[in-house]
């Protein structure tokens, strides 16, 4: 099983990006063993949030098509958008309080590493949410301790591969980290031309 999830992490690409994430231990009997399970174990918020986020991919679609007429409308559908979806992220985050909030170093598709100076064992499972900071966007998964790297005398950094997370959540977090990294390639850009001028 590690074998698999460390297969399974490292096929993923993961981006150096602190979001905030909430985990709460769980006994290994507690981990859905299938998507079915997965799907009931998710709080209805979070498939709330997921909804709205399709529904919105789903409706600015058309409107590209339509060219410039329809790009004013457009942008003012995505802010109206934006809006719902921060005003979720925040709800979601808030969302069971007995969870650890804490941030990730980074993540990707295949799962977060975090660094804590609690300790846990290779093999630890967790109820794991994800709230992408500059998606908008709520993720609620499961995830296991495959790779602990001591960092400092008392931290820990922990490589956390998902062993339960719905596709579209996946996707959604590869398509987060793409739109990371875009983020940081102009950043660096406009550092090194700042520094030329």
């Amino acid at each position: 099983m590690q074998t698999e999830l460390k297969d399974n992490f490292q096929q993923y690409f993961q981006i150096d990006e602190t979001n905030q994430i909430n985990l709460f231990p769980v006994e290994a009997n507690m981990v859905p063993k299938n998507s079915a399970q997965l799907e009931a174990a998710i709080p209805p918020l979070f498939k709330l949030a997921n909804e709205i986020n399709e529904l919105d991919l789903n409706a600015l679609r058309p409107l590209r098509n339509l060219g410039d007429i329809a790009s004013d409308l457009a942008a003012y559908l995505q802010a109206q958008s934006r809006k719902i979806d921060l005003i979720m992220s925040h709800i979601l985050a808030n969302e069971q309080p007995e969870d650890d909030t804490s941030y990730c170093d980074s993540y990707g598709g295949g799962g977060i590493k975090v660094t804590s100076d609690e300790r846990f064992t290779i093999g630890q499972n967790f109820r794991t949410k994800i709230f992408l900071q500059h998606e908008a966007s709520a993720i609620f998964c499961y995830s296991q301790i495959i790779e602990i790297n001591q960092k400092e005398e008392e931290q820990f950094q922990y490589t956390l591969a998902f062993t339960q997370i719905r596709d579209s959540d996946q996707e959604l977090l590869v398509r987060a980290s793409l739109h990371a990294q875009t983020r940081q390639l102009k950043k660096r850009q406009s550092d090194s031309e700042s520094d030329t001028k």
